[in-house]
């Protein structure tokens, strides 16, 4: 039976390679791998990125479960920690143990020259050069696939830049029992920091959702109204929301999170002798209408900053997605007021503290 030139040359390598007179035998083991190298250096990518992602995923549950808000300064934040993350990840993984887990468990391996881990300076390299030639968001791997795929022994740009080969973990001499006991001991460090993130994840979540009360920054900004008669305060991450504005006289968003507040008044004079339970059923009446399938809660009599008024709660359900609404009619000296929560009715117990305490900053304007 003949054999596989290829699979004989790089068995000829293996085993005599340095009794040629190879200066560099990794290099020569390299040239016999052709493109399979390629797919197993793609297997081991896509599992770091994928593991990547879950940490990502974690973290951001975290962070919302956390502080109940996602707002710019803390998106940045995240991601600065990932970035972070990712560059120490190959930079140290690589650089000191030639593995991630990807190149672990698709058995590759990062090695200089002389068949030992690249080290810190050439780890460097490669991982700068890798934030670009293999990010999947910047011509989607493109460079370094060519880059593999052109070169005799198979390197990527940063391969070529730090000198280093990624080759078959069958194809090196067995590593010594301290090296082993390190790359297992790292490995089993980073498994286990993503295993207790998803742990913590979970019992945020479930610690979360069985409150029933979100927290709320006591930091607040406060939006008036525009003629300038009253006010209601919400949290810094809350901000004007310029679609609803120009149809209510108050319109705040959290642009982050799926929860709104809207005020819209009317003038005494204009309804008439109206009263506020009259107008409070004219509003419930409209709402119903507005959402299909709509359940109206049970109205309860309140004060707001010593002005009457009346609660309640509308379920209903608007271009397909089910929405809680919370109602407060306020009654002022000339005019009566709607303040209006909005909140997916999923997300309705955890933002709905938030919401009351907005409805109850509701005041007039003392000029």
């Amino acid at each position: 039976m003949s054999q596989n030139p290829q699979e004989t040359s790089r068995q000829m390598y293996i085993r005599h390679g340095q009794n040629y007179g190879e200066t560099n035998r990794m290099a020569e083991i390299s040239k016999t791998y052709g493109s399979s190298i390629l797919f197993r250096r793609w297997g081991a990518t896509v599992f770091d990125f994928v593991f990547f992602v879950i940490g990502y995923i974690c973290l951001f549950i975290s962070v919302i479960q956390i502080t109940d808000r996602w707002f710019l300064p803390l998106a940045i934040a995240t991601r600065c920690i990932l970035l972070i993350a990712f560059f120490c990840y190959y930079l140290l993984l690589e650089g000191y143990t030639g593995y991630t887990l990807g190149k672990f468990v698709f058995r590759i391996k990062v090695v200089n020259g002389e068949e030992r881990p690249p080290g810190f300076l050439k780890s460097l390299i490669r991982t700068l050069l890798r934030l670009i030639e293999t990010n999947p968001f910047l011509m989607g791997s493109l460079p370094a696939v060519i880059s593999v795929l052109v070169t005799s022994s198979g390197q990527r740009i940063g391969d070529l830049a730090a000198g280093t080969y990624v080759v078959k973990v069958r194809d090196l001499e067995p590593i010594s029992k301290k090296t082993m006991k390190r790359s297992l001991l790292i490995f089993f460090t980073i498994i286990m920091f993503l295993v207790g993130s998803m742990v913590d994840v979970a019992f945020l979540s479930i610690k979360h959702y069985q409150s029933a009360e979100a927290p709320v920054s006591r930091k607040e900004q406060t939006f008036i109204s525009k003629d300038g008669q009253f006010q209601i305060s919400a949290p810094l991450d809350w901000s004007t929301d310029p679609d609803r504005e120009k149809i209510t006289d108050i319109a705040i968003f959290n642009p982050y999170i799926q929860k709104s507040v809207a005020v819209l008044s009317n003038s005494k004079k204009e309804l008439g002798n109206v009263t506020l339970q009259h107008y409070t059923k004219k509003i419930q009446n409209n709402m119903t209408k507005e959402f299909n399938l709509s359940t109206v809660g049970p109205s309860s009599n309140t004060t707001i900053h010593g002005y009457p008024a009346i609660e309640f709660t509308i379920k209903g359900q608007k271009d397909e997605n089910h929405y809680v609404t919370h109602v407060a009619i306020i009654e002022t000296e000339n005019d009566y007021h709607q303040v209006l929560g909005y909140t997916p009715a999923s997300k309705y117990s955890r933002f709905k503290k938030e919401l009351h305490d907005i409805t109850y900053s509701f005041r007039e304007v003392r000029h």
